[in-house]
């Protein structure tokens, strides 16, 4: 960090560490969650790709989980916006897919929600990332049977 603190793997670790201390110190929740999100759009300018376009991914998550104004920085819309901006980049990724179907839930949009879960669990099925494919199926699978 005191040496590249614009490279993205910088901005985008710090701005994961924000949303620990986020969850961590829950009355000063806004104030790092803001931070993150700030450092989030700065590390999405320098590399949109960083993490298979994690920093919106992760934007998105934030903003879909965060509650809205006057208590937190959750938008719906949005976040929406932000999670396509990373299924645009890297549409064959499952959790870009999964922060899609968040979003647009949480923006009230059952039916694209359904059918955004439906192709991350395409997605995982065809994935070559056995490690983690379990996970993104379990995920997708809840997200499924809950709508």
């Amino acid at each position: 960090m005191q040496r590249e603190p614009q490279a993205v793997a910088c901005l985008y670790g710090s701005a994961l560490a924000d949303g620990l201390e986020a969850r961590a110190h829950p009355i000063h929740a806004v104030e790092s969650l803001n931070r993150m999100l700030e450092t989030l759009s700065r590390a999405e300018t320098v590399d949109p790709t960083y993490d298979q376009a994690g920093p919106s991914r992760v934007r998105a998550l934030v903003l879909a989980r965060a509650p809205g104004w006057p208590l937190g920085p959750g938008d719906p819309d949005a976040a929406v916006a932000a999670a396509r901006r990373a299924v645009g980049i890297r549409p064959e990724y499952p959790p870009n897919l999964l922060a899609l179907g968040e979003s647009l839930d949480k923006a009230g949009d059952a039916r694209g929600a359904r059918e955004s879960y439906a192709q991350a669990r395409s997605a995982a099925q065809a994935s070559g990332s056995a490690e983690r494919r379990d996970e993104w199926l379990r995920q997708a699978d809840q997200a499924l049977q809950r709508r």
